[in-house]
This record gives structure tokens, C-alpha cells and sequence, in this order.
């Protein structure tokens, strides 16, 4: 189904109210202040893909609505509280499914989505929705999770946008995800660190070149940046680069024909996804952030 011109743009927040969700939630109502947005709360109660699943009408689906609609009532109410118009959204069926056809039907700007579940959809390990979702999405991915032991971890109640990495390797790609940081820091006068990660000193100085354009880019928009072009494995050097930086987000493009971003979700991308202890801001296209790019006034500083 196409999208809906008329509709208004929006953060959707898909949820099952795990720990995980909640925790996006918190990232998503800072990004919805941020952005100037609104928030979409979906939570999808789960039927099977094949056979005659759950039916809507039954007594048992009955109780699991009313049980969600509260809760996804509560969570309206706390981003009402802060400032940020939401609108709680119900849905029977796979939930990967149900949540690309809802990005399908009407604008959205950020995908936010909690990973690493011990319950709900999937026990998400960047499992089967996580990683569709991120796969898919037909905009910019934000995937918030825990960290694990030796990787840079945030204290689960904190949500902080002041230092952000972006991972490049100078594809088209690359510029998408440079786009949406430099939009995303200097609405929250966040430092921006950039990394390149080489396997060989072979074109070093040519890289180093790139590395000092896209810094300038950021510095011309009045973000305070810096970068570096470093040898080595791509996900153990961003990681490093991300516990040295103390980042607060990770940002990396997708979809590029070389380097970091040829390996759609592959080894780099799912790396960095898995063991990240930061959100990580997965950007395969990043026109719905910049489409918006003028207007004035909207955002507000987490």
C-alpha cells in the first residue's frame, strides 16, 4: 500500500513491552523531543505465520488486547507528560510484518526498535523482526540494546545524544548515515567522532583526504569533529573507537557497493549491531531526516 501524502511524518516505536522496549522507548521520546515529532506506539500481538493463528474475537484475544491497549495507553500518557503528541497503535499478526506494512502506509522518519529480549517477539538477539526490521526498514533504524562485558555500556536509564561515532567508508551510503548525524548533533549540540577503518596503510593519505572533508562538512554546520582512518577489523576498531570516544550512539550506512557497507547486515554491520553498548543508528536512506531539514523550530534539545 502506498504512503499516505497527507499523513504527517512520525517516530514509530514498535513494542512488546519487554525490558528492551522500554528502554527504546526512552530513546525514542528523546528523539521525538529532539525531531519535533510525534510518537507511534505499535505493539503487534503475535498470531503464527502459517495455519489459522489467533483469532481477533476470541475470549483469550480478547484479554490480550484490552491488557495491551493499557499499557500502550500508559505509555501515551508518559510521552504526553513530556511534551510529545503519541498515538497508541494495535495490530494482530507476524510482527515484522505488521510493522513494515504500517512504514508502508504512512511517512516515517525513525524506526525505533529494542533488541537482545529474553521474552516476547522472538527472544530478539538481532534475531528474525530485529533484524528484518533493520534490514528492511524503509527509513533510518535506531536499535537500542544492552552491551556486553569489554564494550561501552550506558546505564540503561540514561539517554544521552551529546557524543556520537559515525563509521564510514566514504560510500554513498556513508554520506546518508553522515547526513543524518549532522542533523541529529547539531539540533542536540552534540561532538561528532568519525571513523575509517582500512585493512592495509595502501591509500592512506587519499583516505585521510576523505576523512578531512567529511570533518569539515560537520564543521561547517557548527559541530564540534574530529576523525580518524585506522587499519584493522572493522567491528573490533569502531567498538574500540566507541569505548575510547564514550559514545552515546553509533550511526553506520548500509548497502554500499565497498568496504564497511558492502556487507549488508553481514559481518561489520551485525557486529557492531550485536555487541554495541550504545544505540546504534542503522541508515540505509536518510531523506526522511533530511526532507525536514529547514524547517525551523521544531526540535528541541534532549
Amino acid at each position: 500500500m502506498p504512503r499516505s501524502r497527507k499523513a504527517a511524518p512520525c517516530i514509530l516505536l514498535p513494542t512488546d513491552f519487554q525490558q528492551p522496549a522500554r528502554r527504546a522507548f526512552n530513546y525514542g521520546l528523546a528523539l521525538a523531543r529532539l525531531l519535533g515529532l510525534r510518537l507511534e506506539l505499535l505493539h503487534v500481538i503475535k498470531t503464527p505465520s502459517d495455519g489459522p493463528g489467533l483469532r481477533p474475537d476470541t475470549r483469550y484475544a480478547r484479554a490480550l488486547r484490552t491488557s495491551a491497549l493499557l499499557e500502550l495507553g500508559r505509555l501515551a500518557r508518559i510521552a504526553k507528560e513530556a511534551g510529545v503528541q503519541a498515538e497508541p497503535l494495535l495490530d494482530f499478526g507476524v510482527p515484522d510484518e505488521c510493522i513494515l506494512r504500517r512504514m508502508e502506509q504512512k511517512p516515517v522518519d525513525v524506526l525505533v526498535t529494542g533488541t537482545e529480549g529474553r521474552t516476547g517477539w522472538d527472544r530478539l538477539r538481532l534475531g528474525s523482526t530485529a533484524h528484518t526490521l533493520v534490514r528492511r526498514a524503509n527509513c533510518p533504524v535506531l536499535a537500542v540494546h544492552g552491551g556486553v562485558a569489554g564494550d561501552v555500556v550506558r546505564h540503561t536509564a540514561t539517554v544521552r545524544f551529546a557524543r556520537m561515532l559515525l563509521a564510514t567508508d566514504f560510500s554513498a551510503c556513508a554520506d546518508e548515515a553522515l547526513h543524518a548525524v549532522s542533523r541529529l548533533a547539531a539540533l542536540a549540540g552534540a561532538g561528532v567522532r568519525v571513523v575509517h577503518v582500512h585493512s592495509t596503510e595502501d591509500g592512506k593519505p587519499h583516505m585521510q583526504q576523505k576523512m578531512d572533508r567529511v570533518i569539515q562538512a560537520l564543521r561547517d554546520r557548527g559541530i564540534e569533529a574530529d576523525g580518524t582512518c585506522r587499519p584493522g577489523n572493522p567491528v573490533e576498531a569502531i567498538l574500540e573507537e566507541a569505548s575510547r570516544w564514550e559514545a552515546d550512539l553509533v550511526a553506520v550506512g548500509t548497502q554500499g557497493r565497498r568496504g564497511l557497507s558492502r556487507l549488508l547486515l553481514g559481518s561489520v554491520a551485525e557486529g557492531v549491531l550485536r555487541r554495541a553498548g550504545c544505540p546504534v543508528l542503522v541508515v540505509r536512506f536518510a531523506a526522511t531526516l533530511l526532507n525536514r531539514e529547514n524547517q525551523s523550530g521544531r526540535g528541541r534539545r534532549s
